[in-house]
């Protein structure tokens, strides 16, 4: 075909095309240190919202829960537009396997040029159902001030994943951890001042200026990450300066990445739902999702980095033909889950006091203690059910089989959604439960997706080239 991006799978491939740490391939260390720098990245993006949350959860209980409610909603937008760019990592990483290096800078830059168009998309969505969502809402007015400063920023969230991405997809992962680590502290600095304010110089902002310190340091990142993507020595030998938007790889890879979006869309959508539905229940349910949720954002990063670890390796390895390690590599994951599980233990059954006692501002009774206490047991399960779920999707993701995903995923709509729908509207379940059926809907659909991993890639030494071709 004229002007087809050629395919790292139309040229021989020897195993020396793969080469991303000292370590044996495919094993545990290699997973850690692929991993690790990302973890870390993660740790301080998490941490990062942590501390957003803490902060206003001590300014006051409304602003908290405005904010747990407002991400909710704000991450349809982002987790969406940044599934698409992902894809850039992937075919970054099957470039390299494939010794096919000066495709890469076209390829990400592709990702660069939808994060900017993509806010033609996202802001006059957001403007239009955001106060719908909003409305009747406790936390209404706190909920609608966090969406919108994230609504009309969004687009800098995929574009420093694309930017990133040039990095991971190379497995390069200190320039992206330090940027990341610095930008996060940037932004905690920036939180604090601006949602407690500074007397006499700086006015108090509340949730105002959480949204505004994240939006703020976020474009920082993504300055700094591209002053070094367009270096010299990355033009040179990588053609990063090759900046032209082309159609052709554009489409290629937001056509693979729409299914991700869309799939994630159907993800969010129903969080979105079930944090209405809870948001409507009551004070206890509203601190269950608050807490639960923002327990969630800190420990989950140790999942996101493994997950991305592993699509960096899967796609090195495809892109490179060597698919008798994928197995291995799986075995290693599942290792990496049951250590990372077993540390989890720690905060939520040896001192859930000390966790709860980070969100009083003022003394729980006994009953919210203990109500909490029994949502931890699900939050575990959770941690473990995603680890599960995150090692199927990054194989899923490397191969690109991105309409199994986008089917398995639809299945959220009656693993979560229906249950918690049915059971607290009917039948009063207790608050915490939500933390018991999301922890279900991760195993449910985990096992949906490694199925589908087991039989198609795992049982087998070679898969056809052509259901890894670049070629659209």
């Amino acid at each position: 075909m004229k002007g087809a991006v050629e395919s790292p799978m139309s040229k021989p491939i020897s195993p020396s095309g793969y080469q991303l740490t000292k370590h044996p391939i495919a094993s545990l260390r290699e997973l850690m240190t692929l991993s690790l720098p990302l973890i870390l990245s993660l740790f301080s993006a998490s941490f990062m919202g942590f501390c957003d949350r803490l902060f206003l959860a001590h300014f006051s209980l409304d602003a908290f829960e405005g904010c747990v409610i407002g991400s909710a909603l704000a991450s349809i937008f982002q987790h969406s537009c940044i599934r698409i760019t992902t894809m850039a990592q992937v075919f970054v990483g099957l470039y390299m396997g494939a010794n096919q290096k000066q495709e890469i800078g076209k390829t990400v830059w592709q990702m660069i040029w939808f994060s900017l168009i993509s806010m033609l998309i996202t802001i006059p969505i957001g403007m239009t159902f955001g106060p719908l969502y909003f409305k009747n809402t406790p936390v209404a007015e706190a909920g609608s001030i966090y969406f919108s400063v994230l609504n009309f920023g969004n687009f800098l969230f995929p574009l420093a994943t694309a930017l990133c991405s040039y990095y991971i997809g190379r497995g390069k992962m200190r320039i992206v951890f330090t940027c990341t680590v610095l930008a996060n502290l940037l932004n905690i600095g920036l939180d604090y001042l601006m949602i407690f304010g500074i007397p006499g110089i700086l006015p108090s902002l509340g949730i105002l200026g959480a949204s505004l310190a994240t939006i703020f340091s976020q474009a920082v990142f993504c300055v700094v990450l591209f002053i070094f993507f367009l270096r010299k020595k990355e033009r040179d030998q990588f053609g990063t300066g090759n900046f032209a938007f082309q159609w052709q790889p554009f489409w290629q890879q937001t056509r693979l990445g729409l299914f991700r979006a869309a799939a994630r869309i159907i993800i969010l959508a129903d969080w979105v739902a079930i944090t209405h539905i809870v948001s409507m229940k009551g004070e206890d349910y509203l601190l269950v999702l608050s807490v639960g949720s923002t327990l969630i954002l800190l420990f989950t990063f140790i999942n996101d980095g493994m997950c991305q670890g592993m699509i960096t390796m899967a796609s090195n390895l495809m892109g490179a033909g060597m698919w008798k390690y994928l197995r291995k590599m799986v075995t290693s994951s599942f290792l990496f889950l049951i250590g990372a599980t077993l540390l989890l233990s720690i905060p939520y059954f040896i001192s859930p006091d000390s966790v709860i006692a980070l969100f009083n501002k003022t003394p729980l009774t006994p009953q919210k203690i203990t109500m909490l206490k029994s949502a931890f047991i699900g939050l575990w399960l959770y941690f473990l059910g995603y680890g599960f779920n995150a090692i199927g999707l990054s194989l899923i993701t490397a191969a690109r089989d991105i309409k199994f995903y986008l089917m398995a995923v639809s299945f959220v709509w009656l693993t979560s959604f229906t249950p918690i729908y049915v059971g607290m509207n009917f039948f009063n379940w207790p608050s915490e439960s939500l933390w018991y059926v999301m922890a279900f809907d991760s195993f449910a659909i985990g096992l949906i997706l490694f199925l589908r991993v087991k039989r198609k890639w795992l049982g087998h030494s070679s898969v056809e080239e052509e259901e890894l071709s670049l070629n659209p």
